[in-house]
């Protein structure tokens, strides 16, 4: 966290009206460089640790943990509490700005094949939304499954690339299907939202494809069907 932002905030209606400024100058000076090394410590910093680097100031560290401007947990770790909330409101965004990133990355990605292969997104879509009668009593269910879906985007997406890197699989569905390869992987690429989450102990790469493969087979596919596909359509 230190590397990734090396300053925290700091309040200055804050500090002169806490309980820091009843101290002595000292103390305070103390305190601010005690906050400063437990901030480039990520916010995990042993008692003992803290003892060493401030070596001869004892008992004003005393001092200060009496009053209560920080704490020794059971596990004699120090606890800043101002500092550790800024932590877990770094940790959030740091979250938040995965996500987007996997999600603008997919998104990309989309757009990409479909400047390749000349399809509308909407062609794609609209089969993937009607086409398959078995969605359409999943919609309450979807409700339920959207907190753990999110847990699992990145397994998910680890097992599409796996799938997009197996060309042989590909093609083999593309021959069975008579769907153009590069149409096949935009099935892949936009599976994972209509994904129905199975049970984690069950779920491998093995999984996903005959999962896939037979949700494949229930979707309304008429509109992309070629006569052959042949060595023209792969990749």
């Amino acid at each position: 966290m230190a590397k990734d932002l090396p300053y925290f905030k700091f309040f200055c209606s804050e500090w002169n009206d806490g309980d820091i400024t009843l101290e002595t100058y000292e103390h305070q000076g103390l305190f601010i460089n005690i906050c400063s090394y437990y901030w480039s410590n990520e916010c995990n910093l042993h008692f003992d640790k803290l003892i060493k680097r401030f070596r001869s100031c004892e008992e004003l560290i005393d001092d200060l943990s009496a009053a209560g401007l920080f704490k020794i947990k059971q596990d004699r770790f120090i606890s800043i509490s101002f500092l550790d909330e800024q932590r877990e409101e770094r940790d959030e965004q740091s979250k938040k700005s995965s996500k987007a990133g996997i999600a603008s990355a997919k998104a990309r990605k989309l757009k990409k094949l479909q400047q390749e292969t000349n399809i509308s997104l909407t062609q794609i879509e609209h089969p993937l939304n009607f086409g398959s009668t078995e969605t359409q009593p999943l919609r309450e269910e979807e409700k339920r499954r959207d907190k753990k879906k999110e847990d699992n985007i990145i397994n998910n997406s680890q097992f599409i690339k796996k799938c997009l890197d197996n060309k042989q699989w590909i093609e083999v569905i593309a021959m069975q299907n008579k769907i153009k390869i590069d149409v096949i992987k935009i099935f892949i690429t936009t599976f994972e939202n209509h994904l129905i989450t199975m049970e984690e102990q069950k779920k491998s790469i093995k999984d996903f494809k005959v999962h896939f493969t037979n949700w494949l087979s229930k979707q309304n596919l008429s509109q992309f069907r070629v006569k052959k596909i042949g060595k023209t359509n792969q990749i």
